[in-house]
């Protein structure tokens, strides 16, 4: 008996030098899973603040009616006279930078890792590739005299267009897999998807 305590009185660095090693493995883990969590946490909020709430939708509604008459060959408005820093300040130029600087703050917070650029690609992915495709002559024109105007805004669609929504661009195998299982609509909606 005396000679094992004697053992373990010699094991004893070695056994808290691995208690140690493995609580600080655990507390990393709790970390990063936490940071996860809190980041998810961040994305809904943001989401919820952004397109949920009565403002935020009212809002957008307004940059939307902006576009259409944009686009509108019978109305004389024109974006683009906002892409002067000296232009007017009126409530449509409000209104289409505040769309514009939502987009910008949100392609900041995913490539600074501080929202989950997962959900937030899922949720909105087509509303924020359509929206910066009908913006982009703006924001070209913006981006001359400034270039560091807009462009987190600008590196997220870069990175969005390499790599579109997992349902408009599935993998192999999940294409494999619908095949497989004789999942006819999505087969049906992929292949009409490659048509276009």
């Amino acid at each position: 008996m005396i000679e094992t305590l004697a053992e373990w009185k010699d094991a004893a660095p070695a056994t808290g030098a691995i208690i140690a090693l493995l609580s600080a493995l655990v507390a990393l883990g709790v970390f990063h899973y936490t940071r996860k969590v809190n980041r998810r946490r961040a994305t809904l909020d943001m989401v919820l603040k952004t397109f949920m709430d009565d403002s935020g939708r009212e809002r957008y509604n307004k940059f939307k009616t902006l576009m259409h008459r944009h686009k509108d060959c019978d109305d004389a408005f024109d974006i683009m006279a906002f892409a002067d820093p000296d232009s007017p300040i009126t409530e449509e130029r409000q209104i289409l930078r505040a769309q514009i600087n939502e987009y910008e703050l949100i392609a900041l917070g995913i490539r600074r890792s501080l929202f989950d650029e997962k959900i937030y690609k899922l949720w909105f992915q087509n509303q924020f590739v359509r929206d910066f495709e009908s913006l982009e002559d703006f924001i070209s024109k913006v981006r001359e005299k400034r270039p560091s105007v807009f462009c987190e805004y600008v590196w997220l669609y870069n990175r969005w267009k390499k790599a579109p929504h997992p349902e408009n661009a599935p993998s192999r195998w999940k294409v494999a897999w619908w095949g497989i299982t004789n999942n006819q609509p999505r087969l049906k909606a992929f292949s009409a998807m490659q048509q276009d």
